[in-house]
């Protein structure tokens, strides 16, 4: 038997993370991954999606090039080439973490691994059987895509977020069950591809989960720029016709069918127990999820679990950070995700990215707040991009100490991390004003919303 100090189930990016650092910090490291390093997030989803966003974004510039002087005469995309380049970044980037394991000395098992104790990992090859007694056991096994109980989900052509990237052809039309961030990122990718496109979400908004001044600005401009929004609508079936399908969706205003050469599910994801034997381990587990402290520690005493498995916000950069907590604490440092500020961003167009708290949680607590919003259409070097659409917007509490930020905007996924680190070190409104942003730049819609805090924008009536 094979002794390590350190054994993780999953190579995501909370599993392959926490085994970088706890090498790093000098623990003896076996990793167990059925499938490529990089989990997920890599090989189906955060990597593979933004790649497309890219190709998206691209086409969409050619397409208004002559807004900009530029005449590029015949245009037109070739599917198959987009899909390959996003196989040949995946690829790069799995390549990648394999050579950081073994730069790290990481012992990596290409195997289904099964526990049932604390200290022991049984994992299964393609040749052989390997038994593997380990002091400390990560569980980091991430998550899979939910399928909604409605009849006709299984019929051919109703595929979830993991196998409609597989694909390396478009079809003409698409149906996507779920208005959440998976649900919308398609849609836009999509949409912009050529395909036509609805989003059916059961909730009264799409994005509920943001602050609802940002799904009520999005939707219109989705719809304007020509996707079908459907909302309070629930799917009743899916039913196959001649040439595709049809999804037969109830709103308020009675029963709507939605024909479709392909149904996406895009209905949210579950964490993935398997080869878990949560009942031998003593596990304790919240809504199907293995509960843990902040210490990424589970109830059984060296077993620590991350990642999608453990449930709340299923995010890649959430799992690596809870990942280098996790080794951390092994390697008896002191580390934690209490009070960790966590960003989210959305790739729809125009983006979208948020941090902290929400103006209607604010709202329900009853505790006094400030709003502030400046719009990219008063940014210059938005109007010079031609991307004016959307806006920052910062609360911030009495004393101005900034508690949550959304933007909907160019770049905003890159813009939150300016916010981020306002939230974190709870920064003051007014010094983040007084901080000299380069112009032109889209960071200064930050500094002029965080005037809005103090007094008013400086370049706003």
């Amino acid at each position: 038997m094979q002794h390590y100090q350190v054994g993780i189930l999953g190579g995501g990016p909370g599993g392959y993370v926490c085994a970088l650092r706890a090498a790093q910090l000098g623990l003896s490291v076996v990793l167990v991954e059925g499938e490529r390093l990089g989990g997920t997030c890599l090989n189906k989803g955060c990597i593979p999606t933004k790649t497309l966003v890219k190709s998206a974004e691209l086409w969409r510039e050619i397409k208004h090039a002559e807004e900009f002087g530029i005449n590029l005469g015949d245009r037109g995309i070739h599917y198959p080439q987009i899909a390959a380049r996003k196989n040949q970044v995946i690829n790069t980037l799995v390549s990648g973490i394999e050579q950081l394991m073994k730069a790290k000395k990481i012992t990596v098992l290409k195997g289904w691994g099964e526990v049932r104790e604390a200290h022991r990992i049984e994992v299964t090859t393609e040749t052989e059987k390997i038994e593997l007694h380990v002091e400390n056991l990560v569980l980091a096994t991430g998550s899979f895509p939910a399928r909604i109980p409605v009849p006709g989900v299984d019929l051919p052509g109703v595929v979830t977020s993991e196998e409609i990237l597989e694909q390396e052809n478009l079809p003409d039309s698409l149906v996507i069950i779920g208005g959440g961030v998976i649900g919308l990122e398609f849609a836009s990718i999509y949409h912009e591809f050529g395909v036509k496109v609805s989003v059916v979400e059961m909730l009264p908004s799409l994005l509920p989960n943001i602050d609802e001044e940002i799904p009520k600005r999005l939707t219109p401009l989705l719809k304007r720029s020509g996707l079908e929004i459907l909302t309070k609508a629930s799917v009743r079936e899916i039913n196959s016709k001649e040439d595709g399908l049809v999804v037969t969706v109830e709103d308020g205003k009675g029963l709507k069918e939605l024909p479709a050469q392909q149904v996406l599910l895009a209905t949210g994801r579950r964490p993935n127990l398997r080869g878990i034997h949560t009942d031998a381990l003593g596990l304790e587990l919240d809504r199907g999820a293995i509960k843990v402290n902040s210490q990424m520690q589970t109830s059984v005493p060296k077993v620590y679990a991350l990642g999608d498995v453990v449930g709340g916000a299923m995010l890649a950069h959430v799992a690596s950070m809870q990942g280098m907590v996790a080794a951390e604490h092994i390697a008896g440092h002191q580390a934690s995700m209490e009070g960790r500020t966590i960003p989210s961003a959305i790739f729809t167009y125009p983006e979208i990215a948020t941090v902290g708290e929400t103006e209607q949680a604010l709202k329900a607590s009853g505790k006094p707040y400030k709003v502030s919003k400046f719009p990219f259409s008063a940014n210059g070097k938005a109007l010079a991009l031609g991307e004016i659409m959307g806006l920052v917007k910062l609360l911030a509490d009495e004393d101005g100490i900034v508690l949550g930020a959304s933007i909907m905007g160019p770049q905003a996924s890159s813009l939150i991390q300016e916010c981020v680190l306002a939230v974190e070190k709870k920064i003051k409104a007014e010094d983040l004003a007084k901080i000299i942003h380069a112009h032109p730049t889209l960071p200064e819609a930050i500094m002029e919303a965080a005037h809005g805090i103090v007094e008013k924008p400086l370049h706003l009536a």
